[in-house]
């Protein structure tokens, strides 16, 4: 009895323990949204899709190649980017193209990007399994005082941790909403980017 005892104290306790370091990681993940959501808008606001100037610095640039004018073919394409990604890509592969590298370096540029691509949506991917995880965490470590509090007839000590644990679940929540909702909306933007590149590496090759 006392050894059980002894375990079931130490579970409470370390449980308990965690409270804290919960409450804080549910701040941090706050503050990511509100700054991811800023970073959203502002991507949001830079981006400018425009398919007939792909198309056009496309078809520049690979009759420039025929040609064997590499730095025309280089100019072409790197005025034909309509938003931050493709517009890097596209310099990326006019300098392939000034240095006659293409045929080798196209393809590994494209997975590089898909690399890139891939580690720009794994925060959000993140948050959307962290937020409600940790959220989940502040709301059940709490019930233990707040059953305590309960049994003893302290009411203080009830309300206190239930306010707790329902703030952490509406935390939790939250960040995990804002998370998905920019990933799911990124991963459209970035699909899209990537098949302009795939695009683009099959006109020049």
């Amino acid at each position: 009895m006392d050894a059980s005892s002894g375990i079931i104290g130490a579970m409470f306790m370390i449980s308990n323990s965690l409270l804290y370091p919960v409450i804080i990681i549910l701040l941090g993940l706050v503050a990511w949204s509100i700054i991811s959501i800023g970073q959203f808008l502002s991507e949001y606001a830079s981006r400018n899709r425009d398919v007939t100037k792909l198309k056009a610095g496309c078809s520049d640039a690979t009759r420039c190649i025929q040609e064997r004018d590499y730095k025309k073919a280089a100019e072409a394409l790197t005025t034909s980017g309509s938003n931050d990604l493709l517009r890097d890509f596209l310099d990326d592969i006019a300098e392939c193209l000034k240095e006659n590298k293409f045929s080798v370096e196209a393809e590994k540029l494209l997975q590089d990007y898909e690399l890139k691509i891939t580690k720009e949506l794994e925060k959000a991917r993140l948050v959307v399994k962290l937020g409600p995880m940790f959220g989940l965490m502040g709301t059940l470590i709490p019930l233990g005082p707040a059953l305590m509090g309960l049994s003893t007839g302290n009411i203080q000590q009830l309300v206190t941790n239930l306010v707790v644990a329902f703030s952490t679940t509406v935390l939790g929540l939250l960040t995990g909403g804002i998370a998905y909702a920019i990933l799911i909306i990124k991963k459209r933007w970035y699909t899209q980017d990537l098949s302009d590149m795939e695009y683009v590496v099959e006109v020049l090759k």
